[in-house]
């Protein structure tokens, strides 16, 4: 007898259960679709300000964290810096690439 009760009231509250959840997925009726071409060409923001360039100060002071001592700006182009310095005991030449964060390109 006690388990007829028992599974009357879980029967009982498994049919209370599915009732409650009717209202909320009626509820939902809004259900939109959306479709978005992306041809790889853009990015998905813009950005907040443009791509800059390196500039001479930058150089120097990359020059001086590679161990080039009283770096100085020789020659700049459009796509690279060349600075000269010593290292050690004899003066050495290094180029840089005028691009942010100037990335070296030889030593």
């Amino acid at each position: 007898m006690t388990s007829l009760f028992t599974k009357a009231a879980f029967a009982a509250l498994i049919g209370l259960g599915a009732i409650a959840t009717v209202p909320s997925i009626a509820a939902a009726r809004d259900v939109g679709v959306r479709v978005e071409v992306r041809d790889g060409y853009h990015r998905d923001r813009p950005r907040a300000e443009p791509m800059r360039a390196c500039t001479n100060r930058e150089a120097v002071g990359r020059a001086m964290q590679s161990g080039l001592r009283g770096a100085a700006v020789v020659d700049r182009s459009p796509n690279r810096i060349t600075l000269e310095g010593k290292r050690g005991y004899r003066m050495d030449r290094m180029v840089v690439a005028n691009r942010p964060g100037c990335p070296i390109i030889r030593r």
